[in-house]
């Protein structure tokens, strides 16, 4: 039997004779012919689960590598899905007790290239609901505006469905000198477009992927200090260079150790008169550039003279550069930045990612789909199978990697079933370093809770030897996890003994990197032992 015609028998066999809707083939005049007939929230909520129970008879059937190869059955699940993430208490909701927020929820699920590119971009770390109250009050408020601009919709609602840091933007000053806006995300988007039409942004920004808007959108100071930077004059985004030397630098604030921001309000303003360190240049460079259309990324690293700031930005469409203002002599090993979509550290691959991957490539919408359907089954027993069937459509999928690395830790899984996961991390990633670290680090740490000394110092060898030149950071990191690990268990004579190995090997070119992650967490837990005089000597 073809395959297509087993899954539709599959389909008929499975759907209840009591339910209203059956879950069949799947099409756009499907789709609209459903919200036809299913115009309340008391009737969503019914045909989910009817919709969900009949899915999960076809899965029981027929597996999630067939049922997730199948336009049919994915067309279901993006539709369970959206439904799934209406608030359930609609008359108590601040937003979607409105009547035109009901509307907009129906109008989007009828655009399935908006509604899909939304849920593609979603990730387990959102805040699902609110992403969604968000995308809806810029499409009710900013229709015509929003279908035109529905990637810049999609960002914006990923950004902010959850509070920026306490410590936004950078830990040189203090958070209650930052100004915060009171303008809501529909507010941002209007004057975003406001600014397209008027000509005063460099790009167009309805020329973006959504993976990218996030570092166009990721602020949340007041318009008017946006307002103020787009008066600055850059002809291209090649002078942002230029514009970050125009910030006087306060070389008698760095020489009197004043590294917290003296001047009161961090307003832009403020910065182009008082001028300030590196980071009070990026930062007024990176708001100029994002209050122009360009997406731009601050980074933090530690060099053979310090920290420093430097920036990624987009020097053409689809094309970032990552060395806006880095110093090449200081030979910075990485940059530390955050994804605004999740406020997780912003690793190296996934700065490459940006200008590499699609999210147009059909085994990245596959994986995204995967995940989505183990995202709504999260306690059934496929549901690792559907991870494994998202990173192997797309092996560099990194959210379904981490769910994968979070269940097996969060069930106590078997150590041989977790050390053969973290070989087959370090396998796919074996081309980028600090992913690839990143499962070396976890694949230590079993070896040594399982005792395997013999090939926790084979591996452990391997690492620093791997690491050693380019990548100083990560050896650090490997050294400081084995002497915290003695200082857990109250080792302190290993602790001391490996420390000062340690030290003999890196100090050279450590750094502020291995002062930050080694030297003075190692000397305050010593202090908080009352062992003065191993704090002394380290």
């Amino acid at each position: 039997m073809p395959r297509l015609l087993c899954l539709a028998t599959a389909l008929a066999a499975a759907s209840p004779l009591h339910a209203e809707t059956k879950v069949g083939t799947w099409s756009e005049n499907a789709n609209a012919a459903w919200w036809r007939e299913h115009d309340t929230p008391a009737k969503w909520a019914v045909e989910a689960k009817s919709i969900h129970r009949q899915l999960l008879a076809i899965q029981e059937r027929l597996g999630p590598g067939r049922v997730l190869a199948n336009n049919n059955f994915i067309g279901w699940v993006r539709h369970l899905k959206w439904l799934t993430l209406y608030p359930d208490d609609e008359a108590g909701h601040p937003f979607f007790k409105d009547p035109r927020s009901r509307r907009t929820f129906i109008a989007l699920a009828q655009k399935p290239a908006i509604r899909d590119a939304f849920l593609g971009a979603l990730s387990p770390y959102d805040n699902h609901g609110k992403a969604l109250e968000i995308i809806c009050s810029i499409f009710r408020d900013q229709a015509a505006a929003a279908f035109q601009f529905s990637n810049l919709a999609i960002a914006i609602s990923v950004v902010f469905d959850q509070p920026f840091p306490a410590g936004w933007p950078h830990h040189f000053v203090p958070p209650e000198a930052v100004p915060r806006g009171t303008e809501t995300p529909a507010q941002r988007f209007a004057w975003l477009i406001k600014s397209q039409r008027a000509g005063a942004l460099l790009y167009d920004p309805s020329r973006f992927s959504i993976s990218n808007l996030r570092f166009l959108v990721d602020t949340p100071v007041p318009l008017r200090e946006l307002a103020y930077a787009q008066q600055v004059k850059i002809r291209n985004p090649k002078h942002l260079n230029d514009l970050f030397k125009t910030i006087r630098y306060d070389m008698p604030r760095l020489q009197a150790r004043r590294y917290l921001w003296p001047h009161g309000d961090y307003e832009l303003f403020s910065i182009g008169q008082k001028g300030g360190l590196c980071v009070d240049q990026a930062y007024f460079t990176a708001h100029t550039a994002k209050a122009k259309g360009v997406p731009c990324i601050i980074f933090l690293g530690q060099g053979n003279s310090g920290e420093h700031a430097w920036m990624g930005y987009m020097a053409g469409y689809g094309r970032w550069l990552f060395d806006l203002a880095k110093f090449r002599n200081e030979d910075y090993p990485v940059g530390q930045a955050f994804d605004p979509q999740t406020w997780r550290r912003l690793t190296d691959s996934e700065c490459d990612f940006l200008n590499s991957r699609s999210a147009a490539d059909p085994d990245f919408i596959r994986a995204r789909d995967a995940l989505a359907w183990a995202e709504l089954n999260p306690g059934a027993d496929f549901y690792l199978a559907c991870l494994s069937e998202a990173r192997r459509r797309a092996p560099n999928y990194i959210w379904a990697w981490e769910q994968e690395a979070a269940h097996l830790e969060d069930s106590g899984a078997d150590p041989a079933v977790r050390v053969r996961f973290w070989n087959d991390w370090i396998r796919t990633f074996h081309k980028q370093q600090d992913l690839r670290f990143r499962g070396e680090k976890r694949l230590l740490a079993l070896l040594e809770e399982a005792g395997e000394t013999t090939e926790y110092n084979r591996l452990l060898r391997e690492m620093i030897a791997g690491n050693r030149n380019k990548r100083f950071d990560l050896v650090i990191g490997v050294a400081a996890e084995k002497v915290f690990a003695h200082v857990q268990n109250k080792r302190w004579e290993l602790a001391h003994q490996t420390y000062r190995g340690a030290m003999s090997k890196l100090a050279h070119k450590g750094g502020g990197h291995l002062f930050y992650q080694l030297v003075q967490p190692y000397v305050q837990s010593c202090l908080e032992e009352g062992r003065n005089a191993q704090a002394t000597d380290a």
